[in-house]
């Protein structure tokens, strides 16, 4: 029976998100507007020995990018995990978002966590300039069969996968558990109707295949009372792959065809159940993405801020609820402007001295 199915590996991943692997990226926007990035992994001796085929980040290593082995490894504590680093990958481009990373061939479905969106707004105010900077990482366009908003509410969602302290602000410890075992609970309703509806869509292609037109139909009137008797309530542990569904499906029906269909089938029903679930690799990453701005920082919505950098995590859970995008806005002072416009006043002021007193 196939372990690595695309919801049951969101649920593993809900509860063992130290298990996953993390990249740093770290990022200084300059006046300009260039900016020069450092992305940080681990890679095995082979990459290290220079085989580009075992490339250890989720981005193509084009021409652009220079790659250095760090002199040893590195433990870098991300968000409370620590995971090894040995080798950086740096590069400066002339504009903010004027060359986007570019995802590994066969991981198109990638897309969504490894290439932002990324902006720089440059302001002139004389005294001071401004700088605005966004990236956006767009939401996952492939939640599974099962929408999320049929179990959870927008605000719920952004409670569950983003942290929302104001929806939390003014309850105590038991009401904040309250609210979050309620929406664990809408969690794992759709959790398990997500299971449920993936594993029928695959057992349903392979009846279909055969041209067992009865069976077909048998699998339409049946669906929601097999899921309401199986299923439905159930917790996380209740294993929802096709082997499983199979057997639930000749008990109620009292035949041994959808057994006996797995079977003969069995590999290539995991095979495509893994397809459908592909996107699952995506909650085994997270990027801890760094950012340093010219001048003072006077916004963003940066989770931390450490030795002058800003500081986000970044993970396909985030991208569940919609667009994810880090905000920054800073200004640098035009210390130029300030020396002008004390010498405009000071000619001014002579100016109006003089005709005053003639």
């Amino acid at each position: 029976m196939r372990t690595n199915k695309w919801i049951a590996a969101i649920v593993l991943l809900l509860g063992m998100t130290s298990c996953g692997t993390y990249y740093r990226m770290v990022s200084q926007v300059n006046s300009d507007g260039s900016m020069h990035r450092e992305v940080y992994a681990y890679g095995d001796s082979s990459f290290l020995a220079g085989d580009r085929t075992h490339n250890p980040f989720l981005f193509q290593i084009t021409s652009g990018w220079e790659l250095d082995k760090l002199d040893s490894v590195v433990k870098f504590n991300c968000w409370g995990d620590e995971e090894k680093l040995n080798v950086k990958a740096g590069r400066t481009y002339p504009m903010v978002g004027s060359e986007p990373f570019s995802t590994l061939d066969g991981k198109e479905y990638m897309h969504p966590l490894v290439v932002p969106v990324e902006k720089l707004r440059k302001s002139f105010r004389w005294f001071y300039t401004y700088y605005e900077y966004t990236a956006t990482y767009s939401e996952l366009s492939d939640k599974g069969p099962v929408p999320l908003e049929k179990y959870l509410t927008k605000e719920e969602q952004w409670i569950w996968f983003r942290g929302d302290t104001e929806a939390l602000s003014g309850l105590n410890g038991i009401e904040q558990n309250n609210m979050l075992d309620d929406i664990e609970a809408k969690f794992w309703k759709w959790y398990n109707r997500s299971q449920y509806e993936l594993s029928y869509e695959v057992i349903l292609h392979f009846v279909t295949q055969k041209g067992d037109t009865a069976f077909v139909r048998q699998l339409v009137d049946l669906k929601e009372p097999i899921y309401g008797k199986y299923f439905s309530g159930k917790d996380a542990d209740d294993d929802g792959a096709p082997e499983g569904v199979c057997g639930y499906l000749d008990e109620f029906s009292q035949t041994k065809y959808f057994s006996d269909l797995y079977k003969s089938n069995g590999k290539s029903m995991d095979e495509l159940f893994e397809k459908k679930g592909q996107i699952a690799e995506l909650f085994g990453y997270a990027v801890q993405f760094e950012l340093s701005m010219p001048g003072r920082v006077i916004s963003t919505n940066a989770a931390l801020q450490k030795d002058g950098s800003l500081i986000w995590k970044v993970d396909a859970f985030r991208l569940l609820e919609g667009d994810y995008t880090l905000a920054v806005k800073s200004r640098t002072v035009n210390y130029w402007a300030f020396g002008v416009t004390l010498l405009l006043i000071l000619f001014i002021g002579g100016c109006c001295w003089k005709i005053y007193n003639r």
